[in-house]
């Protein structure tokens, strides 16, 4: 087997064939942080990857350096290398690991700030972190809520935006709503959208809890999070609310 050096050139030999220097220059733009990309849509990173990892026999590699590489993809400079790593977790090791020993593995990623910008951010959160909760249960997502104190500010946006996707199940409430007050009351501009963005999916079933969370941390939010929060209200409450808000 090639080391696993050359199995990640081998890769990202792929990925560079499929370039594109419209879709680099678009996603450049559009998700800003100095981020770099090839040009490769998710679709494609996804069977590349697949396709790499039947063609070199990964599965017979020790599951402790299956893990190793996918981390090593993140550590790339290029977007779709890191999502490779982060589709590597998703499909093939997120079941393989104790909970525990992936979030100290993953904390590690945001220590070396190997995650910069809220694309790679929220494609983690989406793909390994969720998926790492469904299938430990509450000890798992109390664990990840605790990243809401981080410094990073990536980091902490995990503890909230882990749950974007799980907001309507009653028993994460309580965790996103604590890990929400944390976040909108800092400064960073992707802490307070990771709010919005959360509390959005929560108006879906429960829009009272959403108002008194608005009312009760008004001072903290900006113009776009309290948008997006709100992006399901009814024209006359968005109005009251924007009301109570800013002025």
């Amino acid at each position: 087997m090639l080391s696993h050096e050359h199995l990640k050139q081998d890769l990202q030999f792929q990925l560079h064939q499929l370039s594109d220097h419209k879709k680099k220059a678009w996603w450049e733009n559009y998700v800003k942080h100095d981020s770099c990309f090839r040009g490769v849509g998710m679709p494609q990173i996804r069977e590349e990857m697949k396709q790499w990892y039947t063609k070199n026999s990964l599965d017979q590699l020790p599951i402790n350096q299956q893990l190793e590489l996918a981390l090593s993809f993140i550590a790339e400079k290029y977007a779709e290398d890191k999502l490779a790593g982060i589709l590597l977790l998703q499909i093939y090791l997120g079941d393989k690991f104790d909970y525990q020993f992936l979030l100290l593995q993953f904390a590690a990623i945001f220590k070396k700030k190997y995650i910069t910008d809220w694309n790679i951010c929220d494609w983690f959160c989406v793909k390994v972190l969720r998926a790492l909760i469904q299938k430990n249960g509450l000890p798992c997502a109390r664990a990840i809520a605790k990243w809401n104190t981080a410094k990073n500010v990536w980091q902490a946006r995990c503890s909230v935006v882990a749950f974007a996707n799980l907001a309507t199940e009653k028993k994460y409430i309580r965790l996103l709503l604590d890990s929400n007050k944390k976040l909108i009351a800092r400064h960073e501009r992707f802490a307070k959208t990771a709010v919005g963005w959360t509390l959005r999916e929560v108006s879906k079933t429960d829009q009272h809890t959403v108002a008194a969370f608005i009312q009760e941390n008004r001072l903290h939010f900006s113009k776009e999070s309290l948008a997006n929060a709100i992006k399901y209200f009814d024209k006359n409450r968005k109005n009251i609310i924007q009301r109570e808000v800013f002025t």
